[in-house]
């Protein structure tokens, strides 16, 4: 749905030196401020607003608030060449998902195949970053992520589950690789939330009121509803093997051990997650490999559209384009966003100056 109202183009850059340096501020070691606010700007790039500098004020409210760390100490509980299994100690959930896919990327490009678990640890932000990491070196990448307990299991009415993401990243050759970013239900929590930030309404078949009734209200879905799973029940069967993978096996809280969260940045996140790298080059050459790639992606780009469709796309394809569109010209931030940003500037006592305001 098409966003109205005023936005702000601000350039990537001067966007991730920002938020780096507001969280500086507030107790933030100045490499994790850099690593946030490098994968909080790259889901703006790629259009993934809802996970992007709208979480800023959370993550501050939840520094504030004592809900998150910004000076843990990970530990590791186990290690071995092929897999790790971290403690976050609470931390910030972008800080250690990068670490987690590093190490596993590390693991991998000796073993074959390697995995990183993680637990308590905080919001991750745009999953689908972590896996790109590896298909940017020519690796396999897939993240899976639980959290709060807020979406009934299909046919139920207790909250049990997250939205549980999944993500994987395949490199290819000649084209951009293939990015799969999905929540288990039909739209991630976080696109809600930014919905009613700006007093947007949402599809009718994102959500459910408390009566269990299809709402277009954001707030009324978010407080009192739930989030419909994709395709059913299909959905939640794939919540379910996310909430294994990456609360179970991590050692980590999962189903309604997890605390709920109704409001971001004021009630508890605690997740736990499962990094996995795979390197292509253990089964078959790497140049070949990516080739196979490039093939599968022209075949689906080459199929016979359907009325009214102009371009197939493959998974990630759009958010590439997004991506360099926006790199040029800058990140459209919605006018709600760029206050909410400058206030927190104000309060910390930092200058600020994104842009000016451009109607759109």
């Amino acid at each position: 749905m098409e966003e109205s109202g005023r936005v702000i183009a601000v350039r990537p850059e001067t966007l991730r030196a920002f938020i780096a340096r507001l969280l500086t501020a507030h107790g933030l070691p100045e490499r994790d401020a850099g690593t946030v606010a490098e994968v909080l700007v790259e889901a703006d790039l790629r259009g993934v607003e809802s996970h992007g500098s709208t979480r800023v004020a959370g993550y501050v409210s939840m520094i504030r608030l004592g809900l998150l760390n910004p000076k843990p100490k990970l530990e590791v509980l186990r290690e071995t060449p092929s897999i790790a299994a971290l403690d976050g100690d609470n931390a910030f959930g972008i800080v250690v998902a990068k670490h987690a896919m590093q190490l596993a990327m590390e693991k991998a490009k000796g073993a074959g195949i390697a995995c990183v678990t993680a637990r308590n640890i905080t919001h991750t932000g745009m999953v689908g970053f972590y896996p790109m990491m590896a298909a940017r070196e020519g690796l396999i990448g897939l993240a899976l992520n639980n959290g709060p307990a807020i979406v009934p299991p299909f046919g139920g009415t207790t909250p049990t589950l997250a939205t549980n993401p999944i993500a994987v990243a395949f490199p290819a050759g000649e084209v951009e690789p293939i990015v799969l970013d999905m929540a288990s239900t039909m739209a991630a929590g976080g696109k809600l939330r930014l919905a009613a930030k700006k007093g947007m309404p949402v599809p009718p078949t994102w959500a459910l009121d408390r009566s269990g009734l299809p709402t277009t209200d954001p707030e009324e879905a978010l407080l009192h509803g739930f989030l419909q799973w994709a395709g059913g029940y299909k959905g939640f069967g794939l919540a379910t093997v996310v909430e294994v993978l990456g609360g179970i096996l991590s050692g980590g809280l999962f189903g309604t051990d997890v605390p709920p969260m109704k409001v971001f940045g004021k009630d508890p996140l605690i997740s736990s997650a499962l990094y996995m790298a795979i390197d292509p080059a253990h089964f078959m050459p790497l140049d070949e490999f990516k080739g196979r790639v490039d093939r599968l992606v022209r075949q689906i780009k080459s199929s016979r559209r359907a009325a009214g469709v102009n371009e197939v796309f493959v998974a990630g394809g759009l958010e590439f384009r997004r991506h360099a569109e926006r790199s040029r010209n800058g990140i459209p931030l919605s006018e709600v966003v760029y206050r909410e940003l400058s206030a927190l500037a104000d309060d910390a006592h930092l200058p600020f100056g994104l842009a000016e305001p451009d109607a759109r």
